[in-house]
């Protein structure tokens, strides 16, 4: 029994660990000063003309929402604190809430913006 403790504990460590780095890496890219709407260069295939820029907008967000944003938030019965997102549906955001590492439902998010795509 102890030695499933242990593992089951190393594991949670792991996860959390990496959901740590992972988050310091999208904060980081975020904060890269990334343009919303990016411009791609199309060849152009007459002679050596300069080529011809096009501008691509982001996407469109979705009309209709995840089922999974309208289940209320559920920080699960273990006692970790990990960082989490989940989508608000009253006040139609998403927030933050401390995540206890396991079970909980599936209105929770690792990323802000994973939480706003959704």
């Amino acid at each position: 029994m102890r030695m499933t403790q242990f593992l089951c504990f190393g594991a949670t460590l792991l996860l959390f660990s990496l959901m740590q780095q992972t988050q310091a890496a999208a904060t980081s890219s975020k904060n890269s000063n990334s343009p919303g709407i990016v411009a791609q260069i199309q060849p152009n295939p007459v002679g050596n003309q300069a080529p011809n820029p096009t501008t691509v907008k982001p996407q469109q967000q979705r009309q209709q929402q995840d089922p999974k944003c309208l289940q209320p938030l559920d920080p699960g019965p273990c006692r970790m604190s990990l960082d989490r997102f989940y989508y608000n549906k009253d006040t139609n955001s998403c927030q933050t809430f401390k995540f206890g590492g396991c079970r909980g439902n599936d209105n929770g998010w690792g990323f802000r913006e994973t939480c706003e795509v959704a």
